[in-house]
């Protein structure tokens, strides 16, 4: 599983193109552009905004060849303001074939800037990636 990038689809909030830079079997940089159907990045605004994250990720895999995992990373919404975020994003990953892979994922997130609010939102979704 080592040294391999995926590119794909994710569907959700938010809804976009996803990608995976695996840095060995069991660590990956995940990187996501993306529309947010919230315009806060949740379902409660109607607005929507570009939304943009990137995280390191630890994978857990099974003998079934499943992968649980979690990480770290940041995110970005362009709306009126530009918002950052912390994200802590945590899923499972399954091989389908050889070189496809469906994902679901839920990251809670909590704004930071311009201002640190006290409730998280939570992005979350299913995707496939195509491995090169």
């Amino acid at each position: 599983m080592a040294q391999n990038t995926e590119l794909g689809v994710i569907i959700g909030e938010p809804t976009g193109v996803s990608a995976k830079f695996w840095t060995s079997g069991r660590s990956a940089v995940d990187l996501g552009v993306a529309w947010s159907l919230g315009g806060s990045g949740t379902i409660h605004d109607p607005s929507g905004n570009m939304h943009i994250h990137s995280n390191y990720l630890w994978h857990f895999w099974t003998d079934s060849g499943v992968a649980f995992y979690a990480g770290l990373g940041g995110r970005l919404l362009f709306d009126n303001d530009t918002e950052f975020a912390a994200r802590i994003p945590i899923g499972m990953q399954f091989n389908i074939a050889r070189r496809l892979g469906i994902f679901f994922e839920l990251a809670p997130t909590l704004p930071i800037m311009p201002e640190t609010e006290s409730d998280f939102d939570i992005n979350g979704g299913a995707g496939i990636r195509f491995r090169f």
